[in-house]
């Protein structure tokens, strides 16, 4: 009988958590599309009002998730700390972290509701050339640069291609080493030998170095630069930063891979990983559901911190003239015509905003990286 009832209340679990799930994806689809057809520059014209309403906005999204979490915090934990809870609690105990995670949710929001926030759009109007070179004021806070453009809003529209790009790349990355890590580390052998190899050819090389190499190959091969080039014309994107994209990505994974095969190399002989062999389960399911899953606690503090550094490098080649287009707002290349000015000694905000909008994003990645990985260390006490 006890454990008929065992299982009934199990079975009600579900459905309430099910539910819950339920709710949560029709609100957000409903909070999705209030962000798309309610929330812009056209419906809403006055700077002042956009950002109160930008504000409400990701207010409700807060109220949103920490009610829905407590209900269902309520069902699966009621008379315990959850995972997610304990987590929480020693992330907010390292208060540089929570610093970090602050500024990473910032930028999140600032990219999400660039067009938003920004005071002007994006669209380039020749008869801004007559405000070229304004230093910062009212009407722009952080000034003008050489095309007449304003440099706040600039720093707004470049945040969405620092923070999509970062995350873009640490996603292929994360993927290619994942995957390559946990077949070296399990199979071992030949297998392990020859992809450990092609890792530390790689690695060998300094990083920018054949980032640069390869995206300079790329424009310069007419028929994959003309390919390149049409294909981010039809999505809209800028062709030199996806070559960027493509250089970051396939250089990029050897932290991820050495990460994962180190843990699997210890996972693999844990008594769990043999009892799922001795009750028949396929290499497939041993691979991703009993060792991938985790190896997933080190590597998110690893891609979280290498956000960071693609974000560091895309600005670094946009600067050296191998990243964005000169039409597009690249911190890297606002930073590279501030620099021009800079050293002639005049208007030295052109590179101090878009240098302080690169530093904070850093900053905030990188502590929060080393939080999270303080946070899901196990031998660190509550």
């Amino acid at each position: 009988m006890q454990r008929e009832d065992f299982r009934e209340m199990e079975m009600s679990k579900k459905h309430k958590t099910r539910r819950i799930y339920m709710q949560m994806a029709l609100i957000a689809a409903a909070l999705i599309l209030v962000r798309l057809f309610l929330i812009s520059r056209e419906m809403i014209p006055d700077w002042g009002y956009r950002l109160v309403v930008v504000g409400v906005y990701v207010l409700v999204w807060y109220i949103f998730l920490e009610t829905f979490y407590k209900r269902w915090k309520a069902i699966n934990y009621p008379d315990e700390r959850d995972p997610i809870d304990r987590f929480l609690h020693r992330l907010y105990r390292n208060k540089l972290a929570t610093f970090g995670m602050f500024i990473v949710l910032s930028l999140i929001v600032l990219a999400i509701f660039a067009p938003e926030i920004a005071i002007y759009p994006k669209t380039y109007s020749s008869a801004w050339k007559d405000f070229a070179l304004l230093p910062p004021s009212l009407e722009h806070p952080f000034g003008t640069v050489s095309s007449g453009e304003d440099l706040f809003s600039l720093i707004c529209y470049g945040s969405q291609i620092s923070l999509s790009l970062g995350i873009g790349v640490e996603l292929v990355v994360a993927i290619i080493g994942i995957t390559l890590g946990v077949i070296s580390g399990y199979y071992g052998g030949f297998i392990d030998k020859i992809i450990n190899y092609f890792t530390d050819v790689i690695m060998s090389f300094p990083f920018l170095v054949l980032v640069i190499v390869l995206v300079g190959a790329l424009r310069a091969n007419p028929s994959l630069n003309e390919q390149i080039v049409d294909f981010g014309k039809s999505v809209g994107l800028d062709a030199h930063l996806l070559m960027v994209f493509l250089a970051l990505s396939i250089f990029g994974w050897p932290g991820v891979f050495r990460q994962v095969r180190g843990q699997v190399l210890s996972i693999k002989e844990r008594d769990y990983v043999a009892a799922a062999k001795v009750v028949g389960a396929s290499r497939t399911s041993i691979l991703f559901r009993h060792i991938a899953i985790n190896t997933l606690g080190p590597v998110i503090v690893v891609l979280t911190i290498g956000i960071a550094g693609v974000i560091l490098t895309e600005a670094g080649l946009s600067f050296l003239g191998f990243g964005a287009d000169i039409t597009t707002p690249s911190w890297g290349r606002l930073l590279s015509e501030g620099n021009s000015f800079v050293t002639q000694g005049k208007y030295i905000y052109l590179a101090v905003f878009p240098g302080m909008a690169l530093f904070l994003t850093i900053l905030g990645f990188t502590t929060l990286g080393d939080g999270i990985r303080d946070a899901i260390d196990p031998r660190l006490k509550l």
